[in-house]
């Protein structure tokens, strides 16, 4: 990889708690990713939780370019790219699906249906984890929107993890645990996993 893609994906642990996304991956899981950039995560679950296969998608097609650098067979690591207007894709056939810091980027009337369209193609006992930044940390919030200003150029719509878990609920999801938070640097992030029953 080289320039911004790659200075993004090798930056990201310091920012972002990947270890605790990869905590609740199952060995041998089949994975897929929304808006998993150059595909590190996918990368990480293989090599770390041994999935089956990992997939993802994501918008910027730098990223998907960026991700044949992995050189990995690609029946088990495929990353795409779909446009922004899309739905997700079928999700059928995956035992996790995630979505780490996908949501604030996603316009705020936007936010709730797309989580829901996501759901509506997962199977039964299928496990979402959500990971984004906790908008009722102001000042965490704030440095965190300067962040996507700077480096995607785009101003951002962070969400309190307690109104995920709200929308989580309406749609029949079981969440399995509290909202976890953890801070890197001046981020606040926060992780729900839930599971469709």
């Amino acid at each position: 990889m080289s320039g911004l893609v790659a200075f993004k994906t090798l930056c990201r642990p310091f920012i972002c708690p990947l270890d605790l996304v990869l905590s609740q991956i199952p060995e041998g899981a089949r994975l897929y990713d929304i808006g998993c950039g150059s595909g590190a995560l996918l990368y990480l679950a293989l090599k770390f939780r041994s999935v089956k296969i990992a997939h993802g998608y994501d918008v910027y097609p730098e990223a998907v370019k960026a991700s044949a650098a992995f050189d990995l067979d690609p029946h088990k690591f495929r990353v795409i790219q779909i446009q922004p207007e899309e739905t997700p894709p079928n999700l059928s056939g995956y035992d996790v699906v995630t979505m780490i810091d996908v949501l604030h980027h996603i316009p705020l009337c936007r936010q709730d249906d797309f989580i829901r369209e996501v759901i509506k193609s997962m199977d039964k006992g299928a496990k979402l984890i959500i990971k984004d930044i906790e908008a009722s940390r102001t000042l965490g919030a704030f440095f965190n929107q300067l962040h996507d200003l700077l480096l995607s150029r785009q101003w951002v719509h962070q969400r309190r993890s307690s109104d995920i878990v709200k929308v989580l609920h309406s749609t029949g999801l079981v969440v399995v645990s509290k909202p976890t938070l953890r801070w890197l640097l001046w981020y606040p992030h926060f992780q729900v996993l839930a599971q469709l029953i």
